[in-house]
């Protein structure tokens, strides 16, 4: 099977909103992954193996060392990997068969076969992936911005993306 954009997903959702950054950053990848087999969740190997096979596929570089935490069962494992192109941050919750990935880098074009992947090594029966687009915004249109206070008046609104 191809591999699959990072932006790959199951459940496919979408914003109306197809505005690009005006500055750009890179872009963040959330992924998760439920009816994960609980006992693989618990395994620091195979969540290290997938980040490393992540970080090599892309061809991200790491900066120092991973950190790492296994909570011991009944719960799951925390790794987290400081790139130099950003992070790769991974939660596991094995007594809800879910598996959370965040990665943010620098270079849009990452491409990696989460659903294949994550389907395979964790047993998921489903794998959803959002991307968002990172950077700065330039816009005049009042829904930009969201006042709920006084205190919050100069506060941005969210402005979330969804890819497809």
């Amino acid at each position: 099977m191809p591999a699959t954009p990072l932006n790959a997903t199951t459940n496919k959702t979408s914003d109306s909103s197809t505005a690009a950054p005006s500055i750009s950053v890179g872009g963040q990848w959330i992924v998760d992954a439920s009816g994960c087999d609980p006992k693989t969740l618990q395994s620091l190997a195979t969540i290290q193996a997938i980040c490393q096979d992540v970080i090599a596929s892309l061809g991200l570089k790491v900066v120092g060392e991973p950190q790492s935490h296994v909570f011991g069962p009944p719960h799951g494992v925390t790794a987290l990997y400081l790139l130099s192109e950003s992070h790769l941050a991974v939660h596991t919750y094995p007594e809800h068969g879910v598996a959370t990935f965040n990665l943010v880098c620098c270079r849009e074009t990452a491409v990696w076969d989460w659903q294949t992947q994550l389907q395979s090594r964790l047993n998921a029966t489903n794998v959803r992936v959002r991307h968002l687009r990172r950077g700065a915004w330039e816009t005049n249109e009042a829904s930009d911005t969201h006042c709920c206070n006084a205190s919050s008046a100069h506060i941005p609104e969210a402005i979330i993306e969804v890819d497809e």
